[in-house]
């Protein structure tokens, strides 16, 4: 279900309908939020477009840069940006979404966060609280960069993972 926060419109202006995820992918993500608690946390989800939906293959974590208040913020080095993006372009892949904890407050965008996303990519917000990663939820900012649209998440299973 898609489901938009602040603003209601019927035609919000996005592509995407979906970001497939693996389990280790969101592991590693909540591994990172845990671990730089009480700080927030960020990273890269490496992967490909496919129609409206994105499918993973890698997540990155990245450096909060952030010198003042990383309890509430986050900023990732432009080099990291690259690099991540260099990366991508090498594996074919594509940088899909931007993932940030949250510590100690809900897994919604705020205001700071969609002054600052870009319309495009999926938004991965952890909620980390007491230390302890309690959800995830992603977003698409809409183009008008009005409103966050809330994406579905489809668990993916891991490419080495037998079928039987």
């Amino acid at each position: 279900m898609i489901s938009v926060t602040d603003i209601s419109a019927p035609d919000y202006g996005v592509n995407m309908g979906a970001i497939h995820l693996t389990q280790k992918i969101i592991d590693e993500f909540c591994s990172h939020a845990e671990q730089d608690y009480p700080h927030e946390c960020c990273g890269f989800i490496l992967g490909n477009f496919n129609g409206d939906e994105s499918i993973s293959q890698e997540y990155l974590p990245a450096a909060n840069t952030k010198e003042e208040n990383r309890e509430r913020r986050f900023l990732i080095d432009p080099l990291a940006y690259q690099k991540a993006e260099d990366e991508a372009d090498e594996r074919e892949l594509s940088v899909i979404s931007v993932v940030h904890s949250h510590p100690d407050h809900p897994d919604k965008p705020s205001d700071f966060d969609r002054d600052h996303a870009w319309p495009g990519f999926s938004y991965i917000i952890i909620s980390v609280q007491n230390g302890k990663a309690v959800s995830y939820r992603s977003w698409q900012l809409n183009e008008d960069r009005k409103y966050f649209i809330e994406e579905n998440i489809k668990l993916k299973k891991e490419e080495n993972e037998n079928v039987e």
